[in-house]
């Protein structure tokens, strides 16, 4: 695959479904969604193991199930969730498309999904 010109590169958290992988976005609007895309790869992981706490908080509350089982259920949930969601270098082009990048030599892997396309 033959790398487009990126007008930003960083890093990304990222969600691998089924159907792909996603890149997070931000923004209110559909006009102004754009990938979150950090300068650093510790930035990237702190968002990355905050959103996960916060998944299984949440998911705290939904369960029903006595404490022991509880604990349980939140650890599967947990491996669940840090084998799905993962940290890598990206690349976004000017028609706002981002590609997992080597870090090193800039090579483009794959395209990765936007929610909002």
């Amino acid at each position: 695959m033959s790398a487009p010109e990126y007008v930003r590169t960083g890093w990304a958290c990222v969600t691998e479904t089924m159907c792909g992988a996603y890149v997070s976005l931000e923004g209110s609007t559909d006009d102004d969604m754009t990938p979150v895309i950090f300068d650093t790869y510790d930035e990237a992981i702190a968002e990355r193991a905050q959103y996960i706490d916060m998944m299984l908080e949440a998911r705290e509350h939904d369960l029903d199930a006595d404490p022991g089982e509880l604990e349980a259920l939140l650890e599967a949930e947990r491996e669940s969730l840090e084998a799905e969601e993962f940290v890598t270098f990206v690349g976004m082009d000017r028609a706002g498309e981002v590609f997992e990048l080597d870090p090193e030599s800039g090579t483009a892997h794959r395209r990765l999904h936007r929610p909002d396309r």
